[in-house]
């Protein structure tokens, strides 16, 4: 229950909300930091024991680190990396300590919980139900509505989890977790998580549909995402976009995200290799901001899409690393279907993954300082990767 605590306080916009323009919200969000670290070096066997079996993730973190010595911008880089490294570390330590089941379980309580402080906070304060530019729109304990659906969206899938695993009173307490969060999410407004919540939720349907075929099941879920995706970014491009997006009352540049993507890519594409330093590129006295607010007609903090965001804060190099850590969590989903029997929680951490990835389409969560969804993305490839491991050396034990 610390750990929740501590989760809720750095990983979402909690203080902020409650504490709503009182300087006081950043300095606990950051002395909140201090006890995690404790945690983190009390299992520091756990630490080193995740570390070793996720290494792309622990380089891009270094790589994040060391970008002070090449960032634009070297103090807001150092600034900025050091909750990154606590945060990370402390997800390496999660992925190694707890068991698959309990890391799954863990996470659908701390997004239920999230769900229930979100409701709390559009009841008790003005701020939770709308902050400028966004108007009235929903956004609980997250700085905007996007933040609100995101977690609503993961709340909605790991508690359904929880619901199919459990028994008993707690069964019924993640039932109307899971009601709870289905309602925040159509009350977040935020698109992209709704389509996204209808993908994951009927890719966990289908898999009901399709028992002892998980392997399949899981190839044909990624390659129709990835259908999906091409679609959409056809349609994007073409003269049926404008009617089409009218319906949801929405224009097709993604609320201005593609706009954006065009005038931060040749940036990116400046500085290739290592990016601008760590979170530098959008320092708020850096030039460029005003030659972003002259295109777009409003100021931007981040690129709204994970690849973009990678690249100007670690360049080429540290994209290859994540994709790297990524081809290892697939491998690791892939393997264990191939071996191990129970495959609830496997399948289930798969569509976690898949919701990472397509998230970060529209958002950034990769290498994100304060974000338990990176957090949690750490804990759970970390675990797989274990279980890897764990798998090869009671095979090789077997043929011994």
């Amino acid at each position: 229950m610390v750990c929740q605590v501590l989760i809720v306080l750095t990983g979402t916009g909690f203080l902020s909300i409650v504490l709503w323009q009182n300087s006081l919200a950043n300095k606990i969000e950051i002395l909140s930091l201090a006890p995690m670290l404790a945690i983190t070096c009390l299992y520091y066997r756990h630490l080193l024991r995740g570390a070793v079996a996720s290494p792309e993730i622990v380089l891009i973190v270094i790589l994040a680190a060391a970008s002070v010595t090449w960032s634009t911008y070297p103090a807001e880089s150092l600034e900025r990396s050091i909750p990154l490294i606590v945060t990370t570390a402390f997800g390496l330590a999660l992925g190694s300590m707890m068991s698959l089941r309990g890391l799954l379980l863990f996470i659908a309580t701390f997004f239920g919980l999230s769900m229930v402080l979100a409701m709390g906070a559009i009841i008790a304060f003005p701020q939770a139900r709308g902050i400028p530019p966004w108007g009235d729109t929903w956004n609980g304990i997250y700085m905007h509505k996007n933040g609100l659906g995101a977690a609503a969206t993961a709340a909605l899938l790991s508690c359904t989890y929880a619901v199919k695993t459990l028994t008993g009173k707690l069964k019924t307490l993640f039932v109307l977790l899971t009601l709870l969060s289905l309602f925040l999410l159509i009350a977040s407004e935020s698109r992209t998580s709704q389509i996204l919540a209808v993908v994951t939720m009927s890719a966990l349907f289908l898999r009901g549909l399709f028992p002892n075929r998980e392997i399949m099941w899981a190839i044909c879920f990624i390659l129709i995402s990835l259908f999906l995706v091409g679609v959409t970014a056809f349609v994007l491009t073409s003269p049926v976009a404008e009617p089409l997006f009218a319906l949801i009352g929405r224009k097709p540049t993604l609320s201005d995200r593609i706009p954006l993507w065009e005038a931060v890519w040749p940036y990116a594409m400046d500085r290739f290799w290592l990016g601008y330093g760590y979170v530098a590129h959008w320092y708020e006295d850096a030039p460029h901001l005003r030659i972003y607010f002259i295109k777009l007609v409003f100021q931007p903090f981040y690129s709204h899409n994970g690849l973009i965001e990678t690249f100007l804060n670690v360049g080429f190099v540290g994209v290859v690393l994540f994709f790297l850590a990524l081809m290892r969590f697939f491998y690791a989903i892939f393997y264990s279907l191939w071996f191990i029997q129970n495959r609830d929680s496997i399948a289930f951490t798969l569509v976690l993954g898949m919701m990472f990835v397509f998230g970060n389409i529209t958002e950034s969560f990769i290498l994100e300082r304060l974000s338990a969804t990176w957090m949690f993305f750490v804990a759970y490839a970390t675990k797989m990767n274990l279980i890897v491991k764990t798998v090869r050396t009671g095979q090789a034990s077997a043929q011994q």
